[in-house]
C-alpha cells in the first residue's frame, strides 16, 4: 500500500457520500479565497455527494465547478456528463464551466475548454474522480493516447465506449490540482480497489505515484 494514500472507511455508498461532502466542505471552509474550484466527474458514483454539497455549501456563489470529463455528445444526450450535472447544479449560484459540444472536432472542445479553464481558474482545490473496473480515472482509460499526454491539461480522446471521443482532463492537470478525492463504492469494485493498494498498473495508481497526498473514500475492505 503506497503512504500516500489516505483512507477513509463508510459502511456503505451514502456514508461514504457524506463523508467526501464533510471533507470538501470543511476544505472550503478553511479556505480564505474569494473562490473555491471543484473538478466533477460524471457517472452514477458521485450524485448523492453533489447533492449534498449542494444543500450543504454556505455560500455557493463562491464555488466555481468544472467538468473533469465528458462524452463527446450532445447536451441533451442521455450519456452527458454535463447533462447530469447541471441537472443537480444549474439553479444554483455556484460558477459552472460546462464543456461546450460543438459536432464539428472533439480535438477543438477540448482546446476551446482547456482554455476556459486557463481563463477562469488560477488554482485548482479539489476534483473528485470515480474509478472504473479497468481501474482508469477521468476518461483517461488504458491503452488510449491521453494517458500519455504530458504537455495539454485537458484533451480529444478516443476510447469507443459508449461514445467513440471523450474530451478529458489529463494527468498534467490532475497532479495540479490540492486535494484528490478517489471515490470507490460498491462490490464491483472489490477487485480493482485490491490493485490499486497494492499500486498495481491502473491509471489511478499512475496518478496516485506522481502526488504526495490521494485521498481514497470506500465502502469496501481494504
Amino acid at each position: 500500500m503506497s503512504e500516500s494514500i489516505i483512507v477513509y472507511k463508510a459502511n456503505d455508498h451514502l456514508e461514504a457520500s457524506s463523508c467526501l461532502s464533510n471533507l470538501i466542505i470543511n476544505e472550503i471552509n478553511k479556505s480564505k479565497k474569494n473562490s473555491f474550484t471543484i473538478g466533477l466527474s460524471g457517472g452514477s458514483t458521485p450524485k448523492i455527494t453533489y447533492s449534498l454539497l449542494k444543500n450543504d455549501i454556505q455560500d455557493l456563489s463562491k464555488i466555481i465547478f468544472w467538468t473533469v470529463d465528458e462524452r463527446w455528445v450532445p447536451r441533451d444526450d442521455e450519456y452527458s456528463n454535463q447533462k447530469m450535472l447541471n441537472s443537480i447544479f444549474a439553479d444554483s449560484t455556484a460558477k459552472i464551466l460546462e464543456v461546450e459540444y460543438s459536432g464539428l472536432s472533439a480535438e477543438r472542445d477540448a482546446n476551446k475548454y482547456a482554455s476556459k479553464l486557463e481563463n477562469n481558474i488560477t488554482n485548482f482545490d479539489t476534483v473528485i474522480l470515480g474509478v472504473g473496473e479497468d481501474g482508469h480515472i477521468a476518461s483517461l482509460f488504458p491503452d488510449t493516447v491521453a494517458v500519455n499526454d504530458t504537455e495539454n491539461f485537458y484533451v480529444s480522446n478516443e476510447v469507443n465506449i459508449l461514445s467513440k471521443w471523450r474530451v478529458t482532463a489529463t494527468f498534467k492537470l490532475l497532479k495540479e490540482v490540492d486535494n484528490v478525492y478517489l471515490l470507490v463504492t460498491g462490490n464491483n469494485k472489490k477487485e480493482i480497489l485490491k490493485s490499486i493498494m497494492n499500486n498495481g498498473n491502473t491509471s489511478a495508481n499512475k496518478l496516485i505515484n506522481e502526488r504526495k497526498k490521494t485521498i481514497l473514500i470506500t465502502d469496501q475492505e481494504i
